[in-house]
């Protein structure tokens, strides 16, 4: 019976390490900005939906359920974005100014604290930099989702070497050889350049509504479908800034060439309501595949696809001719061989 307030004592001290196991906390503070709205979403299903947090003299606060651990996006109204890492149990705290979002702090955690001094790190330095600073950083914390994060952003999903990108995911699968996450990876690393120059296109089947006569009609699109045909196939959102403007540049590159193109429109919305209106205010005349999904989409996921917009460009052998996210860095040198 003595010994009863030790256990009472250890039991104290492990509830202690979260006053709220199984879920996670924001609070977030932003000088000059009394009011205004925020979304929350996750690209690793985290949250199966996009979430808005309401801004308030300033300030927010937003609880969700979580049993382990999410990599979360705030997306601001400039449609700028935040990556923040979530835990079960963890209370975040975003701090920052809105007239310099890209200055915001976020701590409650090692990911968060180190990711916030990864951003001050690579400041405006070119793409090559920033890289080799996100390589330190991976293999100097192998273990935190930071680095998790960072190998996908800036070399699984970049057009780096196939050889480096497997040297670093051997590093961290020899860091966490248990890691669900990172055994998820594996595909996408040996899929690695799947979307390159020079690639056949991957086979697909979407099954679209084609509105014909002012007619609403399903039909199954396939990529068997425009052999001997251009096809320009862009990922995009309504929600996403840019993505407007891919439209654009798809419908003027279609007035220029020289062959006849074809577009095909790949959503990432989330709603019906959301999707109507984008095609609508985008002018979108070409067919639209969107199973609401959002980045949770099959092909999404099978291509690799973590920005938006994304444009695929497709010869008529059916190999692409470019690809990326970038229209004048990555798509318009090919498409001036192809325009009058």
């Amino acid at each position: 019976m003595k010994r009863t307030p030790y256990y009472i004592v250890v039991l104290l001290a492990l509830l202690s390490c979260s006053s709220h196991p199984g879920q996670v906390r924001l609070k977030g503070r932003f000088a000059h900005l009394e009011q205004g709205e925020f979304y929350l979403y996750s690209t690793d299903y985290g949250l199966d939906r996009i979430d808005t947090l309401r801004i308030q003299q300033g300030k927010f606060q937003y609880q969700m359920p979580l049993e382990k651990s999410a990599t979360l996006h705030l997306l601001y109204p400039n449609y700028s974005q935040l990556t923040i890492f979530a835990t079960s149990g963890d209370d975040i705290l975003i701090d920052g100014d809105a007239q310099n979002l890209s200055q915001v702090k976020v701590s409650g955690s090692k990911d968060n604290e180190l990711y916030t001094q990864f951003r001050r790190d690579i400041g405006e330095k070119g793409a090559a930099q920033v890289r080799d600073i996100a390589r330190q950083y991976i293999l100097a914390h192998p273990r935190l989702n930071v680095s998790r994060y960072l190998f996908t952003e800036y070399f699984l999903s970049q057009d780096t070497l196939r050889d480096e990108v497997i040297e670093i995911y051997d590093s961290l699968c020899r860091a966490l050889p248990e890691d669900f996450e990172l055994s998820r990876l594996s595909a996408a690393v040996r899929s690695h350049g799947l979307l390159a120059a020079g690639r056949p296109l991957p086979p697909f089947e979407w099954k679209m509504q084609i509105t014909d006569g002012g007619a609403a009609r399903d039909t199954l699109v396939r990529s068997a479908d425009y052999e001997g045909r251009y096809l320009l196939i862009i990922f995009w959102a309504g929600w996403k800034n840019g993505s407007q403007r891919a439209h654009y540049l798809a419908r003027k590159l279609r007035r220029e060439m020289q062959e006849p193109l074809h577009v095909l429109s790949y959503s990432l919305d989330y709603s019906g309501r959301h999707l109507e209106f984008s095609e609508q205010r985008d002018s979108i005349n070409y067919p639209n595949y969107c199973d609401f999904l959002c980045w949770g989409s099959p092909y999404v996921q099978q291509w690799g696809i973590r920005h938006l917009p994304y444009y695929i460009l497709v010869g008529p052998d059916q190999r692409i001719l470019a690809s990326g996210i970038n229209w004048q860095k990555d798509i318009a040198p090919e498409t001036k061989k192809l325009c009058l």
